[in-house]
């Protein structure tokens, strides 16, 4: 089965053959989540090839693969919190701010962004006009300006808006031969209610009737237009969370960093002379609640940037269960759907085509 890491270079070749490619990427829209809407209209229209996440499966790798063309064991971002070795401290990304704060930005003026991102763009391999739509609030950000080096950029309101602005962008450039859309309403929605919630059906089928009202508008442009989910979610709750330092109270002795990674998929940077001590211990104590391993193992290569933000144990939690460390609290004490985890769940995800 293919990974979403080869999305970039599929749309890399079809540019090349002189194809025009619009992709919509649904924030957690995965394959599991998709099927549910069989009875939708625009579910007949579309050619669905199952691929899978990378790992792990979180927004952060899979935005940062779209964005530069990388798998993530390469561009290195691969959780919403990962370690920034020129900082030495747990920082997320996206948002360009310390985790232990809550304001977005905040690392302006002490962080050149181009920290996180020193490669060339996908935008700038495709050596064609490309455009970035994404969300006011996502456009535009310190991350957003470096990941998008070689792209023009829209931001929009709703999705709706956002497609007919690419539509426009189509009809007024003729040389525009590449537009990626971003959209992460599906994914608030079910971290706050659940994937199970009837709040995340509404939301999921609002998005396929916005794609399905525009994808003529689209089509007419001559593009071929693909359908993407970086990952799916699972349901969680706030008291199926394993607090790993109530569990082991010894275990900040041993960690150098803040926790990285998420309540799915837990990173914690260890000492290196007690990364088996860690691991027997919570192990130990979680018992079939999660597995404990090497970070290092759940990765098929690690480069250069990897292995720089890379926590070295990781804890992934069983279906429907989450962990964090309670010195730390976050997302883990109210998140009703989460996602990061191995769970096919998260994982199974798709490369769609609209047929004409």
């Amino acid at each position: 089965m293919r990974s979403f890491a080869e999305i970039p270079t599929e749309v890399a070749h079809r540019v090349a053959a002189d194809e025009r490619i619009v992709l919509i990427l649904l924030d957690a829209l995965g394959l599991e989540l998709l099927e549910r809407e069989r009875d939708h209209p625009l579910m007949t229209r579309l050619a669905i090839e199952p691929i899978q996440s990378q790992f792990p499966s979180t927004t952060a790798a899979h935005v940062t693969t779209m964005h530069l063309g990388l798998p993530v064991q390469e561009h290195g971002i691969y959780e919403w919190r990962v370690l920034e070795p020129t900082l030495g401290e747990v920082i997320v990304p996206l948002r360009f701010r310390r985790d232990a704060s809550d304001r977005d930005a905040e690392l302006e003026g002490r962080l050149d962004p181009r920290a996180l991102i020193n490669t060339p763009t996908l935008y700038q391999s495709l050596r064609a006009r490309s455009l970035a739509a994404e969300p006011f609030g996502v456009s535009g950000t310190p991350y957003d300006r470096v990941a998008t080096v070689g792209a023009a950029t829209c931001g929009f309101r709703d999705l709706h808006e956002g497609l007919g602005m690419v539509i426009r962008a189509l009809r007024a450039d003729a040389e525009l031969r590449y537009a990626y859309l971003y959209w992460p309403e599906i994914d608030r929605v079910g971290h706050h209610h659940g994937p199970g919630s009837p709040e995340f059906r509404a939301t999921a089928r609002q998005a396929l009737d916005a794609v399905l009202d525009q994808v003529d508008g689209l089509l007419d442009t001559g593009a071929t237009v693909l359908l993407t989910a970086d990952h799916g979610q699972v349901d969680v709750r706030p008291d199926r969370v394993d607090y790993l330092d109530e569990l082991w109270p010894e275990l900040s002795t041993h960690l150098t960093q803040r926790a990285a990674g998420s309540a799915r998929d837990v990173f914690l940077h260890v000492a290196s002379d007690r990364i088996d001590h860690v691991i027997d211990n919570l192990q130990d104590r979680l018992g079939d609640r999660a597995s404990v391993c090497r970070a290092t193992a759940l990765f098929d290569a690690i480069g250069p940037r990897l292995a720089k933000r890379l926590g070295d144990v990781a804890v992934l939690p069983a279906g429907g269960r989450q962990a964090w460390l309670r010195a730390t609290p976050s997302v883990e004490t109210w998140n009703l759907g989460s996602h990061g985890g191995l769970a096919s769940a998260e994982r199974a995800t798709y490369l769609a085509q609209v047929q004409v």
